[in-house]
């Protein structure tokens, strides 16, 4: 077996591509202040190949489908945010709180979709929640932001012109990257190394010292919103694949665009969420695979 398809398979374990870019982060921080400007581009790179899996034709084909997407688009953006929102109130840390805010601002995980297909959930279900949430999300995103840091002086049009870059331009991209020869786990994987290892690595020594009121509101808000999702969901007669579909929707942030978006607008500490929680979710997700049989 060669040197290079050794290290392409390992790029393409996403979990272990995660705990690297963590022990990266903790074991050799110095680097993080240099890749932090690669942060954006890395961003638009990993959502314009996350995005290739969405087929913007076809996915909506009656009332039930479009009820279906909005309750996905409410359990995101309504409990899901409303829970972050409530549980980070409280914070003491104007950072850390900072980036809950900024991650109840941002859509579901484009992740859904790849998670949706290997626990065998409602594929249909996944990709039109996820388009009606990025849709809305061109909008949704810099309104909540606004509402709740307009005294702290920051434009709308600067948070609309965030919401094009990270989110739009990268979907459109999306439609001419598909048809590259690349398997897009690839750059998603490295992109997401990236976006990790410099949050870990700027907060080096806050991990330390302020995460332990970040690790429960991350696995509490995961966990909490995941369970109750799946449960009421089976107990009201759906399905196994509707449930599971639905409790992916409202239990995963993107959280390499929240950690960006954070970066952008206040700074490595208010990033610190975002790494928490992608631990938090890839430990449900781990979870949810056990059930899946």
């Amino acid at each position: 077996m060669s040197i290079r398809k050794v290290i392409f398979d390992l790029i393409q374990n996403s979990t272990l591509v995660l705990i690297l870019s963590v022990l990266f982060g903790l074991a050799l921080p110095g680097p993080a202040e240099a890749t932090e400007a690669w942060v954006t581009p890395a961003l638009m790179v990993m959502m314009a190949f996350s995005l290739t899996e969405f087929n913007l034709s076809g996915n909506i084909k009656s009332s039930g489908d479009l009820k279906r997407s909005f309750l996905g688009l409410f359990l995101n953006y309504g409990l899901l945010s409303g829970l972050i929102l409530l549980l980070s109130h409280g914070l003491e840390d104007d950072a850390l709180r900072q980036g809950f805010i900024i991650m109840a601002a941002v859509p579901p995980a484009v992740a859904v979709l790849p998670m949706t297909r290997i626990l065998k959930g409602d594929m249909r279900l996944s990709f039109s929640g996820e388009i009606l949430s990025y849709l809305a999300s061109l909008l949704l995103m810099p309104l909540i932001i606004y509402l709740f840091f307009r005294q702290a002086g920051i434009s709308p049009l600067y948070l609309l012109q965030i919401s094009i870059v990270l989110i739009l331009i990268p979907a459109l991209a999306s439609r001419l990257v598909r048809l590259l020869p690349v398997n897009p786990l690839l750059p998603i994987n490295l992109g997401f190394f990236l976006v990790t290892y410099t949050v870990i690595g700027l907060n080096q020594g806050a991990l330390w010292s302020d995460g332990g009121s970040v690790v429960w509101i991350s696995f509490a808000r995961t966990f909490a919103v995941g369970l109750a999702v799946y449960v009421l969901a089976r107990s009201s007669g759906l399905s196994r694949e509707h449930s599971i579909s639905f409790t992916l929707l409202g239990s995963f942030k993107n959280l390499g665009l929240a950690a960006a978006v954070s970066l952008l607008l206040f700074g490595p500490a208010a990033g610190l969420p975002a790494a928490f929680c992608v631990i938090a979710e890839t430990a449900f997700f781990i979870l949810l695979s056990f059930a899946r049989s």
